[in-house]
C-alpha cells in the first residue's frame, strides 16, 4: 500500500521533469500541508523556478472547492494558477507567489503601511466586483449562527462559564438581532479569511496575491473588510481602524453615510470575533494547536471595542448581551488570560 509520501512523489513525477527538490513547509490551521517544489531550471532573474504543492488528504479535506473558487476569483484578483491537479488524491501543483506575506510587508516597511493597506483595500474592492450569481453557497443565517455558537460551545467552557437559562435567552436574542442586521447588507463574494497571512507579495507581479480562499461564500460586503482591518494577528488602534473603514467607504463610493457603514462593519465584526474566539479554542482542544492562544486577547479587545462603539451609537439591542459579557464572562476570561 502506498504511503502519502509515495502518492505525492508519484504525482510530482507524473507532472514534472526529473531533478526537482521538495521542501516541506510549516502547517496552518487546516489539515492541509504545503511543500515548495524547486525545479532545476532558472527564471529570467537567475532564480530557481518554484511551485507550491498543496497536499490535502481526501479523508480530511477536499481540494474540489479550491479549484472551483480559484476559477471564479481569477476573473477579478490575483490567485495562484493551477499547474496540475489530482482532486481525487488531494494534490494541487500551484503557482508560487513566494515567501513574503502581507504581514511581512507591513512589518518590514513601516513607512509604507498605509500604502500597502490601500492596495489591500483596492484588491478587496476588485474582489467584490465578481457577480454574486457564481456557483458559491450563501453565507446565510444558519451558517452565521452556527459560527457564533462556537463561542458558546468552545470558548465559554474553556474560561469556565456555563450559561443559565436567562443567559441563554439573552444570547439567542442577541444573535437574532445580529442576524437581522447582517441580512440587510449588500451581498458580494466573501473570501472569509481576508487578512495579513492570506495576502502575498507576488514575486512575479505588482498585484497582491490572494490565497486560502477555498471557503468563499456569498455574504455581507463588510465581512472581509473586518477581517483585514481587525486582523487577529496585527494590532492597530481604533483611530487607524476607523480611517481604513472610511477609506474603503470612499473606494466603494457608497451611498450610505460613513456612520451607517461603520455600524454595519461593527455588527459584522461582532459576529466574526465571537466565531474566532471559539475557533482558536477549538484549534487548541480538538486539534492540539496552541499557537493561536496568544491571539485571543487581541480578538477579545476587538469584540469589546465593537460592542462599545455600537452602544455609543444607539444600538441598544446589544446592551443586555454586553452587560452579561462584562459581569459573567470577563472576570473568568481575565483570570484565564490575564
Amino acid at each position: 500500500m502506498m504511503t502519502r509520501h509515495d502518492e505525492m512523489m508519484a504525482f510530482l513525477n507524473a507532472n514534472l521533469a526529473t531533478g526537482f527538490r521538495v521542501e516541506s513547509l510549516a502547517g496552518d490551521a487546516s489539515f492541509r500541508r504545503y511543500h515548495r517544489i524547486y525545479l532545476p531550471n532558472m527564471n529570467d532573474k537567475g532564480e530557481l523556478v518554484t511551485y507550491l504543492l498543496m497536499d490535502a488528504p481526501p479523508d480530511k479535506e477536499s481540494v474540489v472547492e479550491f479549484v472551483k473558487v480559484a476559477n471564479i476569483m481569477t476573473m477579478a484578483v490575483n490567485v495562484p494558477d493551477i499547474i496540475a491537479q489530482d482532486t481525487a488524491l488531494g494534490f494541487l501543483l500551484l503557482q508560487d507567489f513566494g515567501t513574503v506575506e502581507f504581514a511581512h510587508l507591513i512589518g518590514d516597511d513601516a513607512n509604507n503601511i498605509d500604502a500597502y493597506y490601500t492596495q489591500a483595500l483596492q484588491t478587496l474592492k476588485e474582489l467584490q466586483t465578481l457577480p454574486i450569481e457564481v456557483d458559491l453557497p450563501a453565507y446565510d443565517d444558519a451558517k452565521l449562527s452556527d459560527e457564533m455558537d462556537l463561542f458558546d460551545e468552545w470558548f465559554l467552557p474553556y474560561v469556565g462559564v456555563k450559561m443559565t437559562d436567562e443567559a441563554m435567552q439573552i444570547w439567542q436574542d442577541f444573535k437574532s438581532h445580529l442576524l437581522d442586521k447582517i441580512a440587510t447588507q449588500p451581498k458580494v463574494v466573501v473570501h472569509r479569511d481576508y487578512h495579513s497571512r492570506n495576502l502575498m507579495a507576488d514575486k512575479g507581479s505588482d498585484a497582491l496575491g490572494v490565497i486560502d480562499f477555498q471557503d468563499a461564500l456569498i455574504g455581507a460586503y463588510t465581512y472581509d473588510l473586518v477581517s483585514l482591518v481587525r486582523d487577529a494577528y496585527i494590532n492597530f488602534d481604533e483611530h487607524w481602524v476607523d480611517a481604513k473603514i472610511g477609506e474603503f467607504h470612499l473606494l466603494k463610493e457608497l451611498s450610505i453615510s460613513l456612520d451607517d457603514f461603520t455600524k454595519e462593519v461593527n455588527i459584522m465584526g461582532v459576529q466574526r470575533h465571537l466565531k474566532v474566539l471559539g475557533i482558536f479554542i477549538r484549534l487548541l482542544q480538538r486539534d492540539g494547536k496552541d499557537r493561536y492562544l496568544v491571539n485571543v486577547p487581541k480578538v477579545m479587545r476587538d469584540l469589546l471595542g465593537e460592542l462599545d462603539w455600537l452602544i455609543a451609537h444607539g444600538e441598544v439591542a446589544v446592551q443586555p448581551f454586553y452587560d452579561w459579557l462584562k459581569t459573567k464572562v470577563l472576570p473568568s476570561y481575565y483570570a484565564k488570560f490575564g
